[in-house]
């Protein structure tokens, strides 16, 4: 919301600069984005264009004489609207214009130029307020040598706030006052409006067919002139964020952004009815919207028809068939009550967000709807030449019931932890408008309509809190009888991200939606999806069913801005119909070291993935998982992928990506993983004691053995770790040999064997004895023989 402080001082005394108020808004109201001058030239004057000539070197410049006030100027002119007659705005040598653009006294093309002629966008306005092309014409009863800024009323400044969904009351400059008036302890003056009619009866109909209508009221108004609005309705739009139009459009944005209740213009010739029905859409039924979109309409859409069909989505936009446009004369002017729950649908489905629904979705006051219209139509009749029929026709169906809270002074103390006096507490309630009784210390406080979000108790307490300031409270330590400290389940993650931090990898957070078309690419198996029933888009519509998903994207968007080392680990959830499980997952690819100087160079691999894993499961007592090959996720390398298990079952996986995959994604050499945190919480042990480092010696032992292809290394290792029991310390894998001279799929393994005994010194007798055992029993289990 956008805040004109020359509006807000109409509406309220604000005696403070702009930078204070932000100040006070923030502590006290909604967060202040930015505040700003809304023109910040400087050395501008209103100038009149005596005389216009060709230039005599340039065929697209003109040399204008120009009346400043003070004197006739002469300055060289580009735009090719200017013309003899004029009121401009000229910058005078040494006027600074947005952007630092410093203006000089200059010879163009060997004429002398002493300013320059502006454009609004010159001045800072941006293009979408204006339509304009060339320089900006002022109205003839600009006043030569005045600053064209205060001539255009456009010395404002500008407050722009970030408000929650819960703050629909500021989303009006009404609403902005009264808070504003809290804050600095003033009072709100609103105007009144007469409007006066002709003895023309109203001769609009209305009926209301749907209770998503909750009221509906219109006044006709006669006799329109379609022109530009006033100077100063335009400045205050611009100010506002909106772009003046005609009278007629920018009269009913001038009072939805004052009273924050949207209005709807239709020409009501072209209603031809004369009739107003509000009923539901029927199914597939079709309205051309004012943007020129045929908008298809499902049941759960308000329209607004003439009895015979629709002319205007309710709330939302109206329809192009009933324009204002600039030959229309008579003006049937709409303020109406919708249902939040229906307009928030129908914008989202239909995506069309306007300024309207916006303000309908989060509830409007409903006591503000003649308000609005009676406001309006005074404008209509001082600005539009209108002359309003006799009445207002309307069908109010909503019943005017007062919400009351009781709040005792002792309760607001006790929740606040303060010691607030009973005149305290009502000034507060005094400064913020409520209307309230108090007997007995007890309160009973009447909830104005402009605040529909205030509901219970804890609402009023926060209104009394934030106006006195939260600034104001003194610390204090919550009282309780318990100790903090982590969870499992915290201890786990927060372990989790230290380890894998230290070792290089950084922590992504991404989205958990995803499309249904994706939402497969790394699972096994292809459950129950948990779809969204209104998705922001088809790309985001359901939830993921592992953290992968995000990741690899992630990867895809970093790859292809040239960042080719990239290093991902993320804690989501994996999203079933009944639970959600918390995962680990990751992706690497690139390098992970070189010394280029060297000739060396390390990236990642499998077994680079491998290790970081396994240095994860040392630190969380989880070193007895193992690695065990497999192929079946469709989009992994069948030869470089391994679940992750136990004796109780797989805990995850790791693999490289299906290189089919990395080609249709433009990825290479991706290593991804994936982990079970739940079940690795039940699986952890604990972690051993420390003991004392042994002080006799190790003996070891190394073995090459001739295997089948088929005998994996872990094979291996358990067979040789069972039989060397307690005297073997350590197994080492340190190399691989494939070659024609061991024979038909075969391979060697080298491996080396470390034992010791922590009581006493080994003789070399029981190394080799224990040797030889592990021997006969490879020999005998695994067919593995030495290689001489």
């Amino acid at each position: 919301m956008k805040v004109s402080l020359n509006w807000l001082r109409d509406l309220v005394d604000v005696d403070v600069s702009v930078a204070e108020l932000a100040n006070k808004f923030n502590t006290h109201s909604a967060e202040v984005d930015e505040f700003y001058q809304l023109v910040e030239a400087t050395n501008l004057v209103v100038g009149y264009v005596t005389e216009k000539v060709a230039h005599p070197n340039a065929d697209k410049l003109s040399v204008c004489q120009v009346d400043i006030g003070t004197g006739v100027t002469q300055i060289v002119c580009g735009a090719p609207n200017v013309d003899k007659g004029q009121k401009v705005i000229v910058s005078l040598p040494g006027a600074v214009l947005p952007g630092g653009f410093k203006i000089k006294k200059s010879t163009i093309r060997d004429v002398e130029s002493n300013g320059m002629i502006c454009s609004l966008s010159e001045l800072g306005i941006d293009k979408k307020y204006h339509n304009e092309e060339g320089i900006h014409v002022l109205n003839e009863d600009a006043k030569v040598g005045a600053n064209p800024v205060v001539e255009m009323c456009l010395n404002d400044e500008v407050l722009s706030l970030d408000l929650t969904p819960n703050r629909a009351d500021l989303l009006s400059m009404m609403g902005v006052a009264y808070d504003t008036a809290a804050i600095l302890d003033k009072t709100v003056h609103l105007n009144e409006y007469k409007v006066e009619e002709s003895n023309h009866k109203n001769e609009a109909k209305i009926e209301i067919e749907t209770d998503n209508c909750f009221s509906y009221y219109a006044r006709i108004i006669e006799d329109i002139e379609i022109k530009p609005s006033p100077v100063w309705m335009q400045a205050r739009l611009i100010a506002a964020g909106m772009r003046p139009i005609s009278n007629v459009v920018d009269i009913t944005n001038y009072v939805m952004l004052e009273t924050g209740q949207p209005l709807h213009a239709f020409d009501f010739d072209l209603v031809e009815t004369g009739k107003i029905v509000v009923r539901m859409a029927h199914d597939k039924e079709t309205l051309e919207t004012l943007d020129g979109k045929i908008r298809t309409l499902s049941t759960s859409d308000i329209v607004i028809t003439n009895g015979e069909r629709s002319v205007a989505l309710g709330g939302v936009m109206g329809g192009l068939e009933t324009e204002i446009v600039s030959t229309s004369k008579r003006v049937l002017l709409e303020s109406a009550v919708f249902s939040p729950t229906h307009i928030r649908k129908t914008s989202s489905r239909l995506d069309l967000r306007s300024e309207a629904s916006m303000r309908f979705e989060r509830k409007v006051d409903p006591k503000r709807t003649v308000y609005a219209l009676e406001m309006a139509t005074y404008l209509f009749t001082k600005y539009a030449s209108g002359r309003a029929q006799k009445g207002i026709q309307f069908v109010d169906n909503i019943t005017d019931e007062v919400k009351t809270i009781n709040l005792s002074l002792e309760k607001i103390n006790r929740t606040l932890g303060s010691d607030y006096s009973l005149q305290k507490v009502s000034s507060v309630l005094t400064r913020l408008s409520f209307d309230y009784t108090v007997e007995n210390d007890v309160y009973v406080i009447t909830v104005p309509s402009r605040r529909q979000d205030i509901e219970t108790y804890q609402d009023i307490i926060e209104e009394i809190i934030r106006i006195i300031g939260y600034d104001t409270l003194s610390p204090t330590l919550p009282t309780t009888i318990s100790l903090g400290k982590l969870s499992e389940s915290q201890q786990l993650k927060r372990i989790v991200k230290d380890t894998l931090t230290s070792l290089g990898l950084s922590e992504a957070i991404t989205y958990s939606l995803v499309s249904a078309e994706k939402v497969f690419d790394f699972t096994k198996e292809e459950t129950k999806l948990v779809r969204l029933s209104m998705p922001m888009s088809m790309d985001k519509n359901v939830l993921s069913k592992t953290p992968l998903n995000g990741i690899v994207d992630s990867v895809k968007y970093n790859v292809a801005r040239k960042n080719k080392d990239v290093f991902f680990f993320e804690i989501g959830k994996r999203h079933d119909e009944d639970k959600e499980t918390l995962l680990l997952a990751g992706a690497l690819c690139g390098e992970i070291s070189n010394t280029l100087w060297q000739g060396k160079k390390e990236v990642v691999d499998f077994y680079s993935v491998k290790g970081i894993l396994s240095t994860l499961f040392v630190k969380l007592g989880l070193s007895h998982l193992e690695f065990v090959s497999m192929s079946d996720y469709k989009n992994l390398h069948p030869g470089q992928s391994a679940y992750i298990t136990d004796r109780t079952g797989v805990v995850g996986f790791i693999g490289k990506l299906h290189p089919e995959y990395e080609k249709q994604n433009d990825l290479k050499d991706v290593f991804v993983f994936e982990l079970d945190l739940e079940k690795i919480l039940e699986l952890r042990r604990p972690l051993k004691k420390a003991k004392d480092i042994n002080k006799f010696p190790t003996i070891s032992r190394d073995l090459a053995l001739v295997v089948d292809q088929s005998v994996s290394a872990k094979k291996l290792e358990d067979v040789i770790r069972k039989t060397g029991k307690r005297m073997l310390e350590n197994i080492t894998v340190f190399d691989l040999y494939q070659g024609e001279n061991l024979g038909e799929n075969k391979k060697s393994l080298t491996i080396r064997l470390e034992f010791s005994d922590s009581s006493r010194t080994l003789e070399m007798t029981e190394v080799d004895t224990r040797t030889k055992e592990i021997l006969v029993t490879l020999e005998k289990e695994l067919q593995a023989v030495l290689r001489y």
